[in-house]
């Protein structure tokens, strides 16, 4: 469903791609994922240019929901993103998208590995999921936290992620902290990133939730994250608490 909208979109961001861009992108990302080569202005001009051309008038809002998680199916990350753009830029502001409705949907593209990669993730995370929980509060943000436990390593990651655009309003602190919790006791380097990232701009705001975070887990931290969730303290309690994590 939705082949010839998909292999517009396709043909455009076609156009617009760069064997340079490419090349950038991929030694970016360390050969995680494929590109086309095109930068990020131009898959937001795309995105515009083809719902105003193709979508728009011939899809109702629902469709037009679907045909955005429809895009993450495609081989290259700029179709993701294309994704990620269209929910963000268009149907969020036009109230197409909403949690708890649309949350099973958003889980979908984890589990079916439509996202596999950590910059995908975290534009996905940050752009659309980040934006639902400022609009719609403790439900969504609520549903987003639970999935911490997760086996998939990047819905686990986007249950933390989510968090960075709200990452001043303490009365997601909980949630947050539940969710380090889990998270930071996993292996992988982008579940322990997650809970450094988080962490990291929670300190802008209230570091002693992050010193007690941190040495309630310490000894599941790696340096990595640790000095990540440290970027902004004072050079003598990043010390202590890289000393903690020795002793640990």
């Amino acid at each position: 469903m939705y082949t010839s909208y998909k292999y517009t979109l396709s043909n455009l961001l076609r156009e617009k791609s760069d064997p340079k861009t490419k090349d950038w992108w991929e030694n970016y990302v360390k050969g995680s994922a494929p590109f086309l080569g095109v930068k990020m202005a131009g898959i937001r001009s795309v995105v515009h240019q083809w719902h105003k051309e193709y979508i728009a008038g011939y899809l109702d809002m629902d469709q037009q929901v679907d045909l955005a998680l429809a895009l993450f199916e495609g081989e290259n990350t700029e179709e993701k993103l294309a994704g990620t753009i269209y929910l963000q830029e268009i149907l969020l502001p036009a109230n197409a998208v909403m949690c708890p409705r649309d949350l099973y949907q958003f889980a979908a593209l984890f589990t079916n590995g439509y996202i596999y990669d950590w910059n995908v993730c975290d534009w996905f995370c940050v752009k659309v999921l980040g934006s639902l929980i400022k609009k719609e509060g403790d439900l969504c943000a609520s549903g987003i936290s639970a999935w911490k436990s997760s086996k998939n390593l990047w819905q686990a990651r986007a249950s933390l992620v989510a968090f960075v655009p709200v990452a001043e309003k303490a009365e997601y602190y909980p949630l947050i902290e539940s969710a380090c919790q889990t998270i930071i006791m996993r292996q992988e380097r982008f579940a322990k990133t997650a809970v450094g990232w988080i962490l990291r701009d929670i300190s802008k705001y209230n570091q002693p939730f992050v010193k007690r975070v941190v040495t309630k887990n310490i000894s599941d931290f790696s340096v990595e994250s640790l000095n990540n969730a440290l970027k902004y303290f004072e050079a003598d309690e990043k010390k202590y608490y890289r000393q903690l994590l020795k002793d640990a």
